[in-house]
């Protein structure tokens, strides 16, 4: 850690930030991972679940940006209804053949009363945004795919969040300011930059739509790339 030049009592709170990104990317060079990542194996059809996914864009795009969708299931069936943006319908098994998109992570799974409700929710209005969003649909800045995930979580009360490499999850607009998809905290945001703080979010700065930060709960260094964290799972 640096001091800074003519006063060699204050450190250089600069110097430690880059030295901070440097450890990080160092880490994600390293083959950083996810600790105690979420298992793929889908849950019994005893009750309803609902389930949020992301997987990879096609190269080159793959170590960069993910895609959202939502799973529903009610309980006894077999087919999977499918909430997200581009594409939609029932499927067998979205949590392991979800085409186009590839490396799936689930990062939250609801069940019984609180899936009823949210499968209730998605059913009401997911395909009133999804059609919005498709209508002024923006790859980069936004609105996109991962905006839609994000709406939903918001406007269907599930507290999750979509990983850092899902550009588009925080577009508000030109300025927009409200709580977190995780409901514990506040973010600002522009399409130039943005700041999230959270009792569980922890600290997460959006420069040009890239998240850098660190998670509270679960620990985790939050960076633009890969799978968005080096840490625990999001769950």
């Amino acid at each position: 850690m640096e001091k800074t030049a003519g006063n060699p009592g204050r450190f250089c709170l600069s110097c430690v930030s880059v030295e901070m990104v440097r450890t990080a990317i160092a880490l994600a060079l390293l083959g950083g991972c996810i600790i105690a990542r979420q298992s793929l194996d889908m849950p019994k059809n005893d009750e309803t679940t609902v389930a949020l996914l992301t997987g990879t864009l096609g190269h080159p795009m793959d170590d960069i940006a993910r895609h959202p969708w939502f799973a529903v299931r009610k309980q006894g069936e077999t087919e999977w209804r499918i909430y997200e943006v581009g594409g939609g319908g029932t499927e067998a098994d979205p949590f392991h053949h979800h085409s186009p998109y590839g490396h799936p992570i689930l990062h939250k799974v609801w069940r019984g009363e609180e899936a009823e409700r949210a499968a209730a929710c998605l059913e009401k209005h997911g395909d009133h945004v999804r059609e919005r969003i498709e209508h002024d649909y923006v790859f980069y800045p936004g609105p996109n795919s991962n905006t839609y995930g994000d709406v939903m979580l918001r406007t269907c009360g599930l507290h999750a969040s979509l990983p850092s490499t899902s550009v588009g999850k925080d577009w508000r607009g030109w300025i927009g300011a409200g709580v977190t998809s995780e409901g514990t905290g506040l973010q600002i945001e522009t399409p130039v930059l943005g700041l999230k703080i959270g009792l569980k979010e922890g600290v997460e700065v959006h420069v040009i739509g890239l998240s850098i930060g660190i998670d509270l709960w679960p620990p985790a260094i939050i960076l633009p790339l890969g799978p968005g964290r080096i840490g625990f799972a999001d769950r």
